[in-house]
Order: structure tokens, then C-alpha cells, then sequence
């Protein structure tokens, strides 16, 4: 339009990235919400996305956060079935001494890797979200929302660590009527971990 200047505005709309200005707002209570800015005269200058919590918000739900098809990020709760971690590593063959003492030398690991793979699931989502649903199995890039162990302690810092979302084939739509969709993904970290050398 002729005269008028379009501009992109991203508004930091996360829970983290508001709560402090909100102090009375119970943030475990919320389910949905979205941030209006204005100028000093009380007109809207922009305006956030609908921000949804969904459902499977229990103690052993995997948030996953993901860029969708506008280059956007959006969020989906699961519910972790299943953890295995896998350890990998390489040998090696320290020298022996004649006379043969058990109690040195022999085979060792080197190399040592090992990585965490998760089963997921979700039954929050209908037939008309699974569009969206297509958009997060394709995503290029996602990350879970996980706090950091803390050795014995209790764990307070919360971090995104990147994931690797598994090939998989999803039905999004029977012949018959469903009543209930089941997304079901696996997932692993994007980094292995590292032991020394």
C-alpha cells in the first residue's frame, strides 16, 4: 500500500521472557495468551501469536520446540515412553610383561561415546491439527526444553538442547472415523557425549 511502511516485529512472548514484568501472574495457571505492544497513545503497534500450552503437562512431558514452515517457532508437549542411552567406543591393548601379571596391562576403551535416544507420544492433537503436526516432523531444526543436572543437588537452570527428530511415517488421516490421534516420534541428541581421551 502506497504511503504506509510495513514492518516485522518480534516480540519476546516466552513465559521466561515475561514473567518478571507480570510478578502476580501464576504462569502454571495460564493456557493461552498473547502480547499487544502499544504506543504512548494506546495504539496497538503489533501484536504476538496466540500462545497455546497444550496438553501432557505432567512430570515426565519432553517440550519440544521447532521452526515451522514460516521460519517461526512453536512448541509441542510429549509424553517420554521410553530413554535408552548407547555407548560406543573403540579398544586398545596395553603391552604385557614376562612373567604375565593379570593385574596390569590388557584391553582397554578409548573413544568412549554415548548418546540418549527417546520414545515419545501425544494424544492431544485432532484430525485438524495434523497439518501442524506434518509441519513439526519436517522441521530442519528442534530442541527439547530440559533443566540441566545439577550433580546431587536440585536442578534450577533450564536449557535447549538440540535434537535429532528420527525418519518416521505418521498416519494423519483413516478412512474410518478416529476419535483419537496418537503422535508417536523418536528423538536423539544432536551431540554425542565425550569422554576423555
Amino acid at each position: 500500500m502506497a504511503g504506509i511502511e510495513m514492518k516485522v516485529y518480534y516480540i519476546p512472548e516466552g513465559i521466561p521472557n515475561i514473567k518478571e514484568y507480570f510478578p502476580t501472574i501464576d504462569f502454571d495457571k495460564v493456557e493461552e495468551w498473547n502480547i499487544y505492544v502499544k504506543d504512548s497513545a494506546g495504539n496497538v503497534l503489533a501484536t504476538s501469536r496466540q500462545n497455546q500450552i497444550g496438553c501432557c503437562c505432567i512430570d515426565d512431558k519432553a517440550r519440544i520446540h521447532f521452526i515451522n514452515s514460516l521460519g517461526e517457532i512453536d512448541s509441542i508437549n510429549f509424553i517420554r515412553v521410553l530413554e535408552e542411552t548407547e555407548s560406543k567406543s573403540d579398544s586398545w591393548q596395553k603391552a604385557q610383561r614376562f612373567p604375565l601379571d593379570r593385574t596390569k596391562g590388557g584391553n582397554y576403551r578409548k573413544n568412549i561415546r554415548s548418546n540418549e535416544s527417546y520414545e515419545a507420544e501425544t494424544r492431544c492433537y485432532g484430525e485438524t491439527e495434523q497439518y501442524w503436526i506434518k509441519e513439526f516432523l519436517d522441521t530442519p531444526k528442534a530442541w527439547i526444553e530440559t533443566i540441566l543436572p545439577n550433580g546431587f543437588l536440585e536442578s534450577t537452570e533450564k536449557a535447549f538442547i538440540p535434537i535429532e527428530i528420527i525418519d518416521t511415517k505418521l498416519p494423519t488421516r483413516k478412512n474410518t472415523q478416529r476419535y483419537e490421534y496418537i503422535v508417536k516420534i523418536k528423538f536423539s541428541m544432536s551431540n554425542e557425549n565425550q569422554t576423555l581421551r
